[in-house]
């Protein structure tokens, strides 16, 4: 798909979604320090998988569409239209935003929506 893309795009377009990828990677390994830095353990570590996943899947993608490694078969995360693939990427997506959203609130607002 990354080949699609700089067929239709260009270069401007493949540069485009290369810095949308190291942003998105780089927003979610903050995202896994500061959970750890909260001592959420699992939300960090979870966040930290997963931005390591996302980032190994781009690279390797992008890999062999330039050329540069062998062929492997895995889609581009969030892009590429592989049934499953995009629901397991939508899914990491949603576990980065529950741990956003708990890295963001304050512990004693959530205790007080769970109480009341």
């Amino acid at each position: 798909i990354f080949a699609v893309i700089g067929e239709e795009l260009g270069f401007i377009g493949e540069l485009l979604l290369i810095t949308l990828f190291v942003l998105l990677i780089a927003r979610i390994i903050y995202l896994a320090q500061s959970a750890l830095r909260q001592e959420q353990w699992f939300g960090g570590y979870a966040a930290w998988g997963i931005g390591l996943w996302i980032a190994y899947q781009t690279i390797i993608n992008i890999g062999v569409n330039i050329g540069l490694l062998p062929t492997k078969g895995l889609t581009l995360p969030l892009i590429s239209y592989g049934g499953s693939s995009l629901w397991v990427s939508c899914a990491a997506i949603g576990i980065i935003l529950r741990v956003a959203y708990e890295v963001q609130t304050p512990v004693s607002s959530r205790i007080r929506q769970r109480v009341s």
